[in-house]
């Protein structure tokens, strides 16, 4: 043998990139990504027989082979390396008529299947054997990629169900009675009521037409400080007098005259009987709420002023009644109109709800609470969906809008690029960012410093009235302000953001791992009515949509709407090893 054909007898095969593409993809599939990092990818002694099936399953579309053929071609690149085999169920489920030749469409199919083993069991390769009989797999599948038919039946279900019998309503302008110290709270809401009454009279009387004539006959009433009044009153729909104008907060379908009678006849005083009217029909509502076996959204919120009563009822009618969801009959749970004297029967009766529901909406307002905040660590650890609403101020204001857009961007990515990004939006000079950069600087620090930099100039372009209704529509008395009213809401601004990115980024709640299954799940964190209820719909009817994202340390799932992390499985091998070392208990 001459040396030329020892060294040709000596040459190995190697994988093309093709085919090197097809492995890595079985292996995700598989949850073998470990592999994915071994030289070379595959044992010489297994090209052969990968190389001998790949063409087959390659041409498997344009042949017309049936699934059982097509299957079968699948498990054999498998078995070649070394990995148990699917089912038919399986193949059918997440492959389809697939053409295995379109390496984009091959790679979007695993992704799908990827998220869906974080969705269901938080493990890759967990989620490979459980699902690789078939025996579950297209239940499952379709719950969170449904067909159109699927779609269309469950949106019809959720619209022809009973509407939920027994409940009263407790009028907006009742709903402080609920409160433990309503009766303190009385004669200053029937105070500033009464006095606002006499403004509107005067308004109705010389026919305003718009915030500064209602201002104008507030003066003529004696009253200095209209929007004081107006935050002490605790009325709902205030925020149409300065956006009667503006279809976004329904304006536009209403003259001023018949804005302002709504607010003339909620300017009703409130005695102690009215009071014990309000908590029995609160009580009554309790009692409701527990004969409900079946609820579908557990509605978590703070109320610990007469106002936030009011600008937490606006909240759930604008939710579930105005937009998306306004069609569907949602059982849902709302804090605004029930009552019970014990404090702690009433934390009760809200564990009690938080178990039956199928997922909590929690409206976090701008302060941490120690019982809201577990409610949504209960809710993960039941393997519920959490959704984490936080009101954004003046997002209605383009400048601002930018502002805004820049904030969400930067809460994806680390501390530094964050900056940068500013930097180039000319939304941070230069020197912001060297003092941002330093080690002990984190990205609620950037937050506070761009608001701090960019908010105030177009809140100083509205009026001192219009900032301050804005500052009650979110639940915020103006009289906090001393004085300084843009101030006030650039630092109810920034509290706000920080909050969100903290939720979104570094909460310990943001991710929690429920001991039932072990799974580590994320809250979507959500900033406007419109999105908690795109998220709630997606949620119920299964088209939510979910990204899988990877970083160096961990593989995140998004979802499409926040962008917020609801699941994660992390890359570290001796952590995972111990993690699911633990008995997870599954029920």
């Amino acid at each position: 043998m001459t040396e030329r054909d020892r060294k040709s007898g000596d040459r190995r095969p190697e994988l093309t990139p093709e085919e090197s593409a097809l492995l890595e993809q079985l292996l995700y599939l598989t949850g073998r990504e470990d592999r994915l990092s071994r030289t070379p990818l595959v044992a010489q002694e297994q090209i052969a027989g990968i190389r001998a099936v790949w063409p087959l399953l390659r041409a498997a579309a344009s042949r017309a082979l049936d699934l059982s053929a097509r299957c079968d071609l699948l498990n054999r690149l498998l078995l070649a390396l070394g990995v148990h085999p699917v089912s038919v169920n399986f193949f059918e489920t997440v492959f389809g008529e697939l053409d295995f030749s379109d390496t984009r469409a091959l790679r979007e199919r695993v992704q799908r299947f990827r998220a869906l083993c974080m969705l269901e069991f938080g493990n890759f390769r967990y989620g490979y054997k459980r699902f690789r009989d078939g025996k579950d797999i297209a239940e499952r599948w379709r719950r969170y990629f449904p067909s159109r038919e699927d779609v269309t039946q469950r949106a019809r279900e959720l619209r022809s169900r009973l509407e939920t019998a027994g409940l009263t309503q407790i009028a907006p302008s009742q709903l402080f009675s609920l409160g433990y110290l309503a009766s303190e709270h009385a004669p200053a809401i029937n105070g500033a009521r009464k006095r606002l009454l006499a403004v509107i009279t005067r308004a109705l009387t010389d026919e305003v037409s718009d915030f500064s004539g209602l201002q104008a006959a507030a003066t003529k009433e004696g009253v200095d400080d209209l929007t004081a009044l107006l935050a002490k009153a605790g009325i709902p729909g205030t925020e149409e007098l300065i956006y009667s104008d503006m279809p976004l907060f329904g304006g536009g379908k209403r003259t001023y005259s018949e804005i302002l009678r709504t607010l003339e006849q909620n300017c009703v005083t409130v005695d102690e009987d009215a009071i014990r009217q309000a908590r029995q029909d609160g009580l009554q509502n309790s009692r409701t709420y527990m004969a409900l076996s079946d609820l579908d959204v557990y509605v978590a919120t703070s109320m610990r002023e007469p106002l936030h009563f009011t600008t937490n009822w606006a909240f759930v009618q604008s939710l579930f009644h105005q937009g998306d969801l306004a069609e569907w009959r949602l059982r849902y749970f709302d804090p605004t109109q029930a009552f019970l004297e014990d404090r702690i029967q009433k934390g009760l009766l809200e564990c009690l709800m938080i178990k039956r529901a199928r997922l909590t909406v929690y409206n976090a307002q701008e302060a941490d609470t120690f019982g809201k905040d577990a409610e949504a660590g209960v809710t993960l650890a039941q393997r519920k969906p959490v959704i984490v609403y936080v009101a954004r101020l003046f997002d209605h204001l383009e400048a601002l809008r930018t502002l805004y857009a820049a904030i969400d961007e930067g809460a994806r990515v680390d501390r530094d690029p964050f900056i940068q990004s500013l930097v180039e939006k000319g939304l941070l000079s230069e020197k912001g960012k060297q003092e941002l950069l330093g080690p002990e600087k984190t990205k609620a620090d950037v937050v506070k410093a761009v608001i701090t930099a960019n908010a105030s100039e177009p809140l100083q372009k509205l009026s001192s009235g219009s900032v301050a209704l804005e500052l009650i529509r979110q639940g915020y008395d103006p009289q906090r302000a001393r004085g300084n009213v843009v101030a006030f809401a650039v630092d109810r601004m920034q509290t706000l953001e920080r909050r969100a990115l903290t939720f979104r980024d570094a909460h310990p709640l943001s991710l929690q791992t429920s001991p039932i299954d072990g799974v580590a799940r994320g809250v979507m964190v959500t900033r406007t009515v419109t999105a908690t209820a795109e998220v709630v719909r997606g949620l119920f009817l299964g088209t939510l949509g979910y990204e899988l994202v990877e970083d160096d340390w961990n593989w995140l799932l998004v979802d499409a709407v926040t962008r917020s992390p609801v699941r994660v499985v992390t890359k570290d091998p001796i952590l995972t090893t111990a993690f699911w070392s633990e008995n997870w208990t599954e029920v």
